[in-house]
């Protein structure tokens, strides 16, 4: 698929499910009172904060995500041999460290921040599109998922669906690193 139609779609797609789920929440809860982002849950925001950061973070990804098919950047190292975790770690820091080190330490390079997020972000953005908007839909149109429903199980689904994603970005690009070591050869 050529790269403007991709990103039209995808770009679509998020703002339309990010614009579903804020439309779905306002009909069940105008006051919030019954949100479980913890934006709202934990930090008690109202509408009008949680509403700019959500669209801050949205339109940020989205331009990651623009500079990552558009203005593609090598991330891989030049250094032969290397494992997955030194591979890993120097597609996201710039610099091979300790697996852990990419859960608190950011890229020197804004660029290089960018090109992850880029790639890693948006495929979970759209990945939480699917399932908020399944999510709502089972809310709105069936009447065993009400009693299934829990902000546990929304979240458990996001959270381990969001690392699996992860994770499998990092293989695949582990996996071009090692066919361009291939060729070396």
């Amino acid at each position: 698929m050529r790269k403007s139609i991709r990103f039209f779609i995808v770009t679509v797609w998020i703002v339309f499910s990010r614009s579903y789920d804020v439309y779905c929440t306002h009909q069940l809860t105008p006051d919030l009172s019954k949100e479980a982002n913890p934006l709202v849950s934990v930090f008690g925001l109202t509408w009008t904060p949680l509403l700019l950061i959500v669209a801050v973070l949205t339109i940020y990804a989205i331009y990651a995500y623009y500079v990552s098919i558009f203005k593609h950047s090598n991330l891989l190292p030049a250094e032969k041999g290397l494992s997955f975790r030194e591979v890993a770690t120097y597609i996201y820091l710039g610099r091979i460290d300790a697996w852990y080190a990419m859960l608190y330490k950011y890229p020197k390079s804004f660029n290089r921040f960018n090109q992850v997020v880029g790639h890693t972000l948006t495929k979970c953005l759209v990945y939480a599109g699917v399932v908020s908007t399944i999510m709502w839909l089972l809310i709105n149109y069936t009447n065993y998922y009400k009693n299934l429903h829990s902000a546990a199980l929304i979240y458990s689904i996001l959270f381990i669906g969001c690392i699996a994603i992860v994770y499998q970005w990092y293989k695949s690009m582990y996996s071009h690193y090692q066919s361009n070591q291939s060729l070396v050869h």
